[in-house]
């Protein structure tokens, strides 16, 4: 008897569209029925409820930075749609203060912004995810990433929180991540109470772009080990 994909939904991160996942949902197969969420919702409370009215009744849930802090709060909000969780990148403290300047950034000079969130989110060598994340960013463009922003910005601080989420938990992150250091993602790993750490060596903030092969290998591991034992 064929079993029925596993539906995913994944959210980018900031000025980022599906091409962030491009390079894993083609060698995902069959096990998964994916849907990429790019949004830009004024307020955390519309993104949330934005992926809510569109999600099947239970799914599994990955983000990437701006899209795995929207993924908490989807995952806070209702834990019993969300039967994992994929986390890259994502902080769940309070927003820094220098979230201000990249918003007044991406307001009145983007492609600079753009380009500075380029060197700082792939290392050198990873010219092709670079150019990729640059292209996204362009397509966004600067208003919609200003309103993402905001986002974040905005976003509360989860951490006593965390303990709730009883769901399987995949934390994947660049050990070279200038964003949000991998000690964020070590201590976000310990904080879930079944959350399971996998580091990349030499990757930064951005690892679908970067790793494309070895995210969909932990990915679909940590499907079959976990999610497909109750799918």
């Amino acid at each position: 008897m064929a079993v029925e994909p596993i539906p995913v939904l994944l959210i980018p991160a900031l000025l980022s569209d599906d091409a962030m996942y491009r390079g894993v949902i083609e060698q995902l197969g069959e096990i998964v029925e994916t849907q990429v969420m790019v949004l830009g919702k004024s307020t955390m409370r519309a993104n949330v409820e934005a992926v809510l009215a569109k999600a099947p009744p239970k799914f599994v849930l990955a983000g990437t930075s701006y899209g795995g802090s929207i993924a908490l709060e989807i995952a806070l909000e209702a834990p019993e749609r969300v039967t994992a969780l994929w986390l890259m990148g994502c902080n769940p403290a309070a927003p820094e203060a220098s979230l201000q300047d990249l918003i007044g950034g991406l307001e009145t000079m983007p492609d600079a912004v753009i380009d500075m969130l380029a060197e700082l989110a792939v290392p050198k060598k990873a010219v092709e995810a670079a150019a990729t994340f640059r292209a996204m960013a362009n397509r966004i463009g600067g208003p919609k990433g200003a309103v993402q922003a905001r986002v974040l910005a905005s976003r509360s601080e989860v951490t006593a929180r965390l303990s709730s989420l009883h769901m399987p938990t995949l934390v994947v992150w660049g050990e070279a991540d200038q964003i949000v250091p991998v000690s964020v993602g070590r201590a976000l790993a310990d904080s879930l109470p079944h959350a399971h750490l996998h580091v990349l060596p030499g990757c930064g903030h951005l690892p679908t772009l970067e790793a494309p092969a070895e995210c969909a290998g932990v990915f679909v591991e940590f499907l079959k080990g976990q999610v497909g034992q109750s799918h």
